[in-house]
């Protein structure tokens, strides 16, 4: 089935499923309807939480969140970090995005139903992703782009990734704030706060996984609601990787290049052994498409894009 867009989400959770509309319902849907313009409306695709702003997706069971519309900067001119340059304003309609990530469980429910042909190695996934609650890794970029499309949905586009990841702080470099927030009080010198928002390089405070991913929602969340953004599996996005495109990227709804020079595609987030820079909001990170390792996962968004 065709994924959900924008229009038939506003109805579910602003209208309800009726078959009759009030005035006021009509104009709403004169304004929103040409969001989408042939999709095919399942009354039962979602569960609403209309006061969180949440929905349950019942094929997959995943609760998602609805980030608002706006506008942000997007890149950073820190040194190291030439093709998140320059930073520049993108404007971008509002999406649902699962709150974690795709877990090795939900994968493994996509092959039992779907039939798909899974070439990567369940032994590295075992090992580095023990348990069905944890991410799912050893994913290539195909793999997660299967899925997506399976549970009628999509991978975000890099621009949606950052976006959401900031969580609605402005000028910050992690999901929970700038560097000079972190306590070094570490005995080896980690930033503490750090270690209660994400998975990676050594161990301390809530990370306790040093040479695994970690169950997902293991962490605080950011101010979207949304868990493991940073560390843990790197997700990936739906865009090739140019790392010269923010220099003409649009600035509504940006998409990606149409091609990358390379042939690789975009990973955002850093992972359970990077060190703390690779965590930064606007780090790019970018693979082969059909390369599987054990490092990479994703999660998914619904959107018109």
């Amino acid at each position: 089935m065709k994924k959900i867009g924008y229009y038939f989400l506003f109805i579910l959770i602003f209208f309800g499923c009726g078959d009759e509309f009030t005035d006021e319902e009509e104009k709403a849907l004169k304004t929103h309807g040409n969001l989408v313009k042939d999709e095919v409306l399942v009354k039962d695709e979602v569960v609403e939480d209309k006061l969180n702003k949440k929905i349950t997706w019942k094929k997959d069971g995943k609760e998602m969140v609805l980030i608002p519309a706006g506008s942000f900067e997007m890149g950073d001119h820190l040194d190291g970090m030439g093709d998140a340059l320059p930073v520049h304003t993108v404007e971008l309609d509002e999406f649902y995005m699962d709150i974690h990530e795709v877990t090795v469980g939900e994968f493994k429910l996509f092959i039992d139903q779907s039939g798909y042909n899974y070439g990567g190695n369940w032994n590295h996934v075992d090992k580095y992703a023990p348990g069905d609650d944890y991410p799912m890794v050893v994913v290539n970029w195909e793999d997660a782009t299967a899925y997506a499309e399976w549970v009628g949905k999509r991978l975000p586009t890099e621009a949606e990734w950052e976006y959401a990841t900031r969580g609605g702080l402005v000028g910050q470099r992690f999901p929970w704030g700038n560097d000079e927030n972190w306590q070094r009080d570490d005995p080896v010198g980690f930033p503490v706060l750090a270690r209660d928002y994400a998975n990676y390089d050594g161990t301390g405070g809530l990370d306790q996984w040093g040479n695994t991913t970690a169950p997902v929602g293991s962490f605080k969340p950011n101010g979207y609601g949304l868990y493991d953004l940073a560390g843990n599996a790197q997700e990936w996005c739906a865009d090739w990787y140019d790392s010269n495109y923010y220099r003409d990227s649009p600035v509504n709804n940006p998409l990606g290049p149409n091609f990358s020079p390379r042939g690789l595609r975009v990973l955002r987030g850093g992972y359970w052994i990077n060190n703390i820079d690779n965590l930064r909001l606007a780090s790019r990170n970018y693979s082969y498409p059909s390369l599987r390792t054990l490092y990479d996962g994703f999660r998914c968004v619904l959107g018109s894009n």
